[in-house]
């Protein structure tokens, strides 16, 4: 038989026939099937029909099967359980995993993420290999044909091909060396942000945001000493010099403390300077298992950062 004759029977039938071999009593498989004795009756009436077989005899004391219907039994357990195989979705184990995660994510987000998730897979999953690289105009499309599996970012993607969980909040801050004059004071007004040099981060996520815009209006008088891509030289320049630069104390506390930063908050007309992290995915793997459990632990490892940031300040 063709596959597209197939079309005419309801499988829910063999499900039926399966039940009624098993318990060979009509009210035994309407419990287990959560149907009615008239609907059994009316399905093993088709099957007949269908099998042009009687398939089961009443009895005193339940319905015994015809010949017919003993040889069908072998058959439709391997049936219905190469059925349920395709339909499942299958079972997915870490440990055999092998797939190479492409990810984008903002260096200063990577260095802090990356060591304790890859720490995290050589136990879970130590054949999976993971690629960072950085954002650029291609990665959207790059999310959209596979080439990125996700990416952390604050880009406010509206996108209905595209799927978010927000991690956690970004507050901008003024970042400044800890034998700064400013690393005792709660807040800075203009007039003060205004008086030091600036070292200014280039991130390719924050150009395409629009809080980005803000800065580069409301300080566009600032003294800027040096521009870099590069935030291990931007946090050096920083904690070994009098200049200021703008930063974030969600998701950035490991680096600040490694490079002896304090984080001052912005002038009061600077305070609408806030976005949020977010993990991004194509719809297309969305219910993808290996990608929906590399998601899962990326945003783990995630909250785990952000959790330990709060205990430290909460102690402190």
């Amino acid at each position: 038989m063709k596959p597209d004759n197939l079309r005419r029977y309801d499988l829910n039938l063999l499900v039926v026939l399966h039940v009624l071999l098993d318990e060979c009593s009509v009210s035994r498989a309407a419990d287990r099937l959560h149907l009615s004795q008239s609907a059994i009756s009316r399905s093993l009436g088709r099957l007949r029909d269908i099998f042009e077989d009687e398939l089961f005899v009443r009895r005193p004391h339940g319905l015994q099967p015809t010949t017919r219907a003993v040889e069908l039994q072998a058959e439709l357990a391997d049936v219905l359980g190469m059925v349920s195989r395709v339909v499942a979705p299958p079972e997915f184990d870490p440990s055999r995993c092998n797939q190479q995660f492409s990810l984008s994510i903002m260096e200063h987000l990577s260095m802090q993420i990356m060591p304790p998730l890859l720490a995290r897979l050589r136990k879970e999953a130590p054949n999976v290999k993971v690629q960072v690289s950085p954002w650029s105009r291609h990665s959207l499309n790059d999310m959209s044909t596979g080439k990125l599996d996700m990416s952390i970012n604050i880009i406010p993607l509206e996108r209905p091909d595209l799927h978010r969980q927000v991690i956690g909040p970004v507050t901008a801050k003024v970042l400044v060396a800890k034998a700064h004059p400013y690393a005792k004071l709660e807040k800075l007004t203009r007039t003060q942000y205004l008086a030091y040099p600036h070292v200014s981060l280039t991130i390719a996520e924050y150009a395409e945001n629009p809080f980005a815009n803000k800065i580069a209006m409301m300080l566009a008088n600032r003294d800027i000493m040096l521009s870099t891509a590069d935030p291990h030289l931007a946090f050096e320049v920083v904690s070994q010099t009098d200049a200021l630069m703008i930063g974030t104390t969600s998701l950035s506390r490991l680096l600040l403390d490694r490079y002896q930063l304090k984080a001052v908050s912005l002038p009061d007309e600077m305070t609408d300077l806030f976005s949020h992290y977010q993990l991004t995915w194509h719809r297309l793997m969305n219910q993808d298992s290996a990608h929906m459990w590399f998601r899962s632990l990326l945003f783990e490892e995630c909250q785990s950062l952000l959790h330990a940031e709060v205990s430290q300040k909460g102690a402190a």
